[in-house]
């Protein structure tokens, strides 16, 4: 009896030893795989993160694949490991296999209605009787402002590539006239902070040098001398506080900057303000000392808008993006889902989005006059999101992105009666005008 308990210890040791040196075998494949099959990173940390559940799971399998291998029950037993391997694989997404299968169940066709749509990112497109063309793509956010001689400026920006420094950045200014005709243009580096010059009402003004220009409103780019007052911090606390209060009463435009130690220039060691503002067609600068611990700082309210935007895509503090409703005379009618994505990388920003995408296009509707455009444009779509605007039948289909995984919000239109031409846009980068054809 002894015996037999003997050889059954020694033959499960045995099983135990075959199925860990059969584990071992597959392991050293995994790691192998590792190293050579091209992955991406939740494909890598999938690899990482299940390597012991592996190991003991494989472990186990070959334990009773040796165990039951001489017996008829078998086949039985690799179907079920085969079935797990499968349901465990797909709803853990490993190797992407359920984006395999959704790829491969998707039907991309797209319905005959919306064959005759256009891409919206074309340079040009017709429309009945007007034209919709881009008259700039930038790097950056462009500034529109409407000066009140009825002509439109579009400010951009471009940061020369220099080793990924901040600066230089050059600043270009388009000048177009009632019919959307470009009749001017004024550029400039900006080669450190204190350079830059701001488009506000009309005038572009350097709040750090004290100079401004009024080529906005009459073309003219010479540098102009703002006066300044208390520039030497020599006023009294009450001399400060009754200058504010009567410059917040006076001042057609007024904007306040803080400027701090590290900015500050050799005159200036403290922390201080600097409120420029618009008085009697003069342009001014009023310093405010407040490094006296018993001087409680009046606080004067800008007057004038900061940020440019004609599409309404900021809110009234100028401070953060508007989440607007689509315009009235824009609306989406379909989503096409091309192919399922995941874990996106954009060469170009070096941005990455992880998570599950269709890439697609968004079909869509502008109406201008009684001419319609149908258009189409390529958007990626994340159904388990809801941050862009967009609806379809009154239901919101998600959060839709670009190639460079930024999120696209909402589509933007502006009309005035004094223009004859609109402005469009799918990204803060992009302007598109649109025109009657002659």
């Amino acid at each position: 009896m002894a015996q037999t308990d003997t050889k059954t210890d020694k033959s499960k040791k045995d099983l135990l030893w075959k199925s860990f040196g059969a584990c071992l075998v597959f392991m050293i494949l995994y790691v192998i795989s590792f190293y050579t099959i091209p992955l991406t990173n939740n494909q890598e940390l999938n690899y990482i993160v299940f390597s012991p559940l592996v190991f003991v799971l494989t472990w186990v399998f070959f334990y009773f694949f040796i165990l039951l291998k001489d017996g008829s029950s078998l086949k039985y037993y690799l179907l079920a490991c085969l079935l797990l391997a499968c349901v465990f694989i797909y709803t853990n997404g490993i190797f992407n296999v359920d984006i395999m299968f959704e790829n491969f169940f998707n039907s991309s066709k797209l319905p005959r209605e919306y064959e005759k749509y256009v891409d919206i990112n074309n340079e040009k497109n017709k429309f009945g009787k007007h034209e919709i063309k881009l008259f700039i793509a930038s790097d950056n956010p462009l500034d529109q402002f409407l000066t009140q001689n009825q002509e439109l400026i579009i400010h951009s920006k471009t940061t020369v590539n220099n080793a990924n420094k901040e600066y230089p950045v050059i600043h270009n200014f388009y000048k177009l006239d009632e019919n959307g005709n470009q009749i001017a243009q004024y550029s400039f580096q900006q080669t450190s902070y204190e350079d830059n010059e701001v488009l506000f009402e009309g005038y572009l003004i350097n709040v750090f040098q004290n100079y401004f220009r009024d080529w906005p409103l009459h073309g003219d780019t010479t540098k102009k001398t703002i006066e300044t007052f208390n520039e030497d911090f020599s006023w009294t606390k009450d001399q400060q506080r009754q200058k504010l209060a009567e410059i917040e009463k006076n001042a057609k435009f007024l904007l306040s900057k803080t400027v701090y130690d590290s900015e500050a220039d050799n005159k200036h060691k403290e922390t201080y303000f600097k409120i420029t503002y618009f008085l009697n067609d003069q342009w001014y600068t009023f310093y405010e000392d407040f490094t006296d611990d018993n001087y409680l700082i009046y606080e004067v309210k800008p007057k004038g808008r900061i940020m440019n935007d004609l599409f309404g895509q900021w809110d009234q503090n100028w401070m953060r993006r508007e989440e607007n409703a689509p315009p009235r005379n824009i609306t989406s009618v379909y989503y096409q889902k091309i192919q399922r994505l995941r874990d996106r990388y954009d060469v170009k920003t070096g941005n990455s989005d992880r998570g599950d995408v269709w890439r697609g296009y968004l079909f869509s509707k502008l109406i201008v006059d009684n001419d319609t455009l149908k258009f189409k444009d390529n958007l990626y779509l994340d159904e388990d999101t809801h941050r862009s605007k967009i609806e379809i039948d009154h239901k919101n289909i998600g959060t839709l992105s670009f190639e460079s995984t930024e999120d696209f919000i909402v589509y933007s239109f502006y009309s005035n009666p004094a223009l004859n031409y609109q402005l469009f846009t799918n990204h803060l980068n992009k302007i598109y005008l649109i025109k009657k054809i002659k």
